[in-house]
This record gives structure tokens, sequence and C-alpha cells, in this order.
């Protein structure tokens, strides 16, 4: 039995077939040409063209054909190729690999369901799991870490060690059991390295190349100091190594938070803004110019380097500026070796002069106190059309996201000429609740712009008593994947937690008509939830009557409640179903109690 994108088994025959079933085609089209046209198709059409007929079911199922696909599907999808051994996986095994997204998506969206409350969301039960690790401890307020695209590979930092961690291929039948994740590389900084961690940051990136992984780290406040790796050797027993390919010191320093890294450079926010090489051991420090009409912090700005240029994101803007390519290379200055370049005295360089383009106005008043469920996110799909979403929390009582998509072109002097910003969706979350973006790391492109899609839910009850409480004695605190996917474009769950039937016919559920979020298969489960629905109806009735809601959001809950352990999302690859959580003593926050593993898609 195979499984189809939906989750829906394909029997896969190995009887011989009979010379008079053939079809007409295949005496004049031989395997090989077939071959050459699956190496052109997407998997989910060589599927369709699979089940077509047996000749072709036969012709099709062939290592061959879905090594190709996976391949295809690792260059689109920005899955890291090293994550599978294809030599050694069987055509079942590269079969699932390649209809990973596919599978992810698919899961989201039938699980997903209109929740007039956070509590009533269905659940996203994961296939295997959770398989638990005390050796790969993650503190999200003291390290970083990475899930690398693909689900298998975890970097971990914490200015003591850089790590890179083996959890096993995804769908793997020797890994279904959870096995402990294998150390691949270490490096162990000596103490110092990283000057006064304790009142600083640390951050890391990672960039993918075809064969091998380019790693800057950063630590410290006041001295802050980078490191920058590559690793090309991914061995399935042996140990790998990290090779040291610069570092860079900064006095006078703000803590890094983000690093973009392009090639052999890095782009990053301190005090000023820094693009170093890495290689050539070459850095600028970039002259500040004041946008009154770009506002938001520096650290707290989401970058991403496209094209040659760098788009931030801000609060109600964003800003693209034109970085050349060889703009270090020819006005940088060498990086001395045993010494610090200081921010203070540093010569500063401009770069071309930047486009800032506003955002849509809000469709209601944005409820400026409450800054947890106000920011931007999508940093990670570095592909033009960038797609990304603008949360605001409104007064009315609900957070609302506009996705918006942005390119730009180049003129034939090759300066940039953006595109103004086009609106693809607008949507609600439940009011009650104020959702903020959960860093994920790991979480990128898939089909129909499904992007980012990691959401916190904190009760506003919980979120008024204070930032410690909510950390770490809360009750109620979710984590959700949301999808921007319109009522009549899947199908429908009906919104009672005690049903959640399918409807046969796309949009054929009727929604409340009071609040608008929630849709149910009868009147006898709209009665049934009344009880439960009837003050958040209320609630959500006023913020309608107040201005202009959006359609609602399709959320599905993530993990469990928080804190059973305290758990955080610190990666999950959409094109594979692999999470990570990191889990945290709730007695003793401050020290790691360990990871845990789940594979949300089945082999």
């Amino acid at each position: 039995m195979m499984l189809d994108a939906t989750g829906i088994p394909v029997r896969q025959s190995h009887k011989p077939i009979p010379s008079w079933q053939y079809l007409s085609d295949t005496d004049e089209t031989t395997n090989d040409l077939w071959m050459e046209i699956a190496a052109l198709l997407e998997p989910l059409d060589i599927l369709a063209l699979q089940s077509t007929c047996r000749a072709l079911n036969q012709a099709l199922y062939r290592k061959s054909v879905w090594a190709v696909a996976l391949r295809q599907v690792c260059c689109e999808h920005s899955l890291f190729l090293p994550t599978f051994p294809i030599d050694t996986m069987d055509t079942r095994q590269l079969f699932i690999a390649a209809m990973g997204p596919y599978r992810f998506k698919s899961l989201i969206e039938s699980a997903g369901s209109f929740a007039s409350h956070a509590d009533d969301a269905p659940a996203l039960n994961p296939a295997h799991g959770p398989f638990t690790s005390h050796q790969v401890s993650v503190l999200p307020q003291r390290g970083a870490s990475y899930l690398v695209p693909g689900g298998r590979f975890l970097l971990t930092f914490n200015c003591k060690a850089l790590t890179l961690w083996d959890l096993g291929l995804v769908g793997s039948a020797k890994d279904i059991d959870g096995p402990q994740p294998r150390g691949m590389a270490h490096i162990d900084f000596p103490p110092g390295t990283f000057v006064e961690f304790e009142t600083g940051y640390s951050s890391m990136n990672v960039s993918m190349r075809q064969d091998s992984l380019r790693v800057v780290v950063s630590g410290g406040s006041g001295r802050v100091m980078l490191k920058a790796f590559e690793i090309s050797h991914f061995s399935e027993t042996g140990k790998s190594s990290f090779r040291h390919l610069g570092e860079l010191v900064l006095d006078y320093a703000a803590n890094v938070r983000q690093i973009v890294i392009d090639g052999d450079r890095a782009i990053f926010e301190s005090t000023e803004m820094v693009v170093w090489d890495f290689i050539s051991g070459l850095y600028i420090v970039v002259k500040r110019v004041y946008d009154i009409n770009f506002s938001s912090l520096p650290l707290e700005l989401e970058k991403i380097y496209i094209h040659n240029a760098l788009i931030q994101l801000g609060e109600n803007s964003l800003k693209i500026t034109d970085v050349p390519p060889d703009f270090v290379l020819t006005f940088g200055k060498p990086a001395p070796t045993g010494a610090s370049v200081s921010l203070r005295t540093a010569e500063q360089v401009a770069l071309p002069t930047s486009h800032t383009i506003q955002y849509p106005p809000p469709d209601d008043i944005v409820d400026e106190t409450h800054l947890l469920g106000k920011g931007v996110a999508n940093r990670h799909q570095a592909r033009l059309p960038l797609l990304f979403d603008v949360y605001r929390p409104y007064r009315s009582g609900y957070t609302g996201i506009m996705r918006l998509a942005f390119t730009f072109a180049r003129t034939p002097l090759g300066e940039v000429v953006p595109s103004p910003l086009m609106c693809i969706a607008k949507r609600a979350f439940p009011a009650g609740r104020k959702f903020a973006t959960s860093d994920n790391l790991g979480s990128l492109h898939v089909p129909s712009g499904f992007t980012k899609p990691i959401m916190r839910a904190v009760p506003d009850s919980l979120r008024e008593s204070g930032t410690r409480k909510m950390k770490y004695n809360a009750v109620g605190v979710y984590e959700f994947i949301y999808s921007t996917t319109g009522a009549r474009e899947v199908f429908n769950r009906c919104s009672r937690p005690e049903c959640r039937k399918k409807e046969l016919g796309k949009g054929t559920y009727k929604f409340c008509s009071g609040c608008r979020l929630v849709c149910y298969c009868s009147a006898k489960c709209q009665k049934g939830h009344w009880k439960s629905h009837k003050e958040v109806c209320k609630e959500q009735s006023r913020c309608i009557a107040s201005g202009a809601v959006a359609p609602p959001m399709r959320i599905v809950k993530l993990i469990p409640p928080i804190p059973v352990p305290f758990l955080t999302t610190i990666g999950i690859c959409s094109g594979s179903g692999r999470m990570v959580n990191s889990m945290q003593d709730r007695s003793n926050p401050s020290e790691g109690g360990g990871s845990e593993k789940w594979d949300l898609i089945g082999a």
C-alpha cells in the first residue's frame, strides 16, 4: 500500500501484466521516455500519472523516478539534500520523503478547523512520538537552535559549545522507536570566548549550500564575538567536524539578535549595521540613515536578503536597500587579528538609497498598549514574491493578520524598483486571546503560500497577570499552526469538538450568524455547542459591530498546554513533519530538562 498526498492508501500491484492489457502508447513509448517525462513533473503529478493504469504504475514506481523527484523537492522547498541518504533509500522511503511537503499541508488543512475559542481548536495528533532525549538540552532564553530543513539535523549553540545532532531520518523504520540523538560534530569554546554572555544574548543562523552548512554564531553584549564555521561531511555512522572560517570581535556593541548569511557574507545589526565577509576577513560598518516613515527598533527588525537586496520588515512598513555583491570587497577593511573593532570609532560607509513602502492601513483601531500580538513574520521564505504576515491586536478584542506579497525589479543600470504591496488574505483569530508569533526557524515555504505557521496564544486574563507568571505557571497557553485557506477551498469540519465531521461538499456547512467564526454540520451540533460558545459569540459579535472583521482563521493545536512540562517549539520542518520541542523543569526554569522529537506524518 502507498499513501497519496491526502493520506488515502493506494495499492501497489506486483502482478505481471498480460500483454493485451498494456496501454496502446506503451508499445510505442519506452520506459526511459516515461521516466524523462516524470522528471519534469511534480510528485503529485507523478502520483496522478501512476494511478491511470497498471502499466504506468509499474513503470513509474521505481527508485530512479522518485530519487529525481526527491532532489527536485529539496530544491523547490529548500530542504537540505544530505538529509536523505538517497543511494541507500528504497523506493518507498524516497516516495514518502518526496511527498513530505504535500502531506504536511494536507494534514494541517484536513485537521484544522474554524474555532471560536482557541481551547476548542482540534489537536494535531502526531503519528509518532514524543521521543524524549536528555542529551539535547536547549534553553531558548540562554541559547540558540536551528532545525535544519529536512528534519534530521539539529544545531545547538549556548556560547559554551556548538553541536550538530543527528535526530534520525523521518519515516525510517529503524528510527520509528525514537533512538537517542547522535552527536555528529561538536566544538567547545574556551571560557571567556563570548564575553559577558550572562548579560548578553546568543544567536545563530545557518546557510544551506548544496552539500554543506555554513553557521555563524554570536554572543555577548558590550563586546560581541562572532564566529563562522562550515561542515560538509555528514557521515551515517562516523564523526564530522566544523571547519573554522573566520571571526570578528566588536566593542561597544549591542547584542546581535538576527544574522543574515548570503554566500561568504554575514549581515547583522548591533549598535550599527555590519556587513562581514568571513572568508576574506573584510568588514564594513554601514552608515545609518534615519527614515521617519520607517519605525521599529533595529534589533526587532525581520531581515531577508534576496537577489542582492536587503529587505527589513518594520512595524508599519518595509525598507529595501541594495547591497551589491562586491560591496565588502570594494570598500571593506580587514578585521584586526587578535583585536577588536570599535563601533564608536569605526569608519562608516553609506549604502545606496533605500525605498520605504508602507503597509496597508489596519481594518480596525490598533490597541497600542498590547504589544504582545504586534509583529511581522515569515522571514525564512527567501524567494520572490516574498510573502509575510502582519499581526495587529485590535481594541475590539481580537488579533488580525494581513498576508502581504512583495516583489521588486531592477532597471538596466541595476537600480532597485519596488512594486506595490499586494494583500493576499486577511484573517481574524478568536477573541479573548492575544496571538503572537513563535520563532520557528525550521518552517519553510511549501505549496500555496503556507508559510511561518506557528503562533502562541495567551489568554487575556493571563497576559494581564504578569510576564513571569505567564512563562512558568500559566495554564491554557497553547501553540498553534494556522492556515489562511478559505472556507470554500478545502473540506471544512464541524466546529463542535465532539463531532468534527467533515463536509461532503466544499463550503456547504453554515457559519454562525453572530460571530462568523464557527461552522456546524447540523442544527443539533449548533445547539449542543451553544452553552460553551455563547460568551465567545457575544464577545466576537461586539467586535464585528465595532468595525470590519476579517474572515476566521483555520487553526489546529500543535502541542499540549504549557506547561506540562514547560514546552517550547524550537523547530518544525513543514517539508517532513518533524517537530522538536525543548523541555524545562517547572521548579527550576533556568535549567534545561531535555528535548522531545515528534513525527507529525506517519511512515
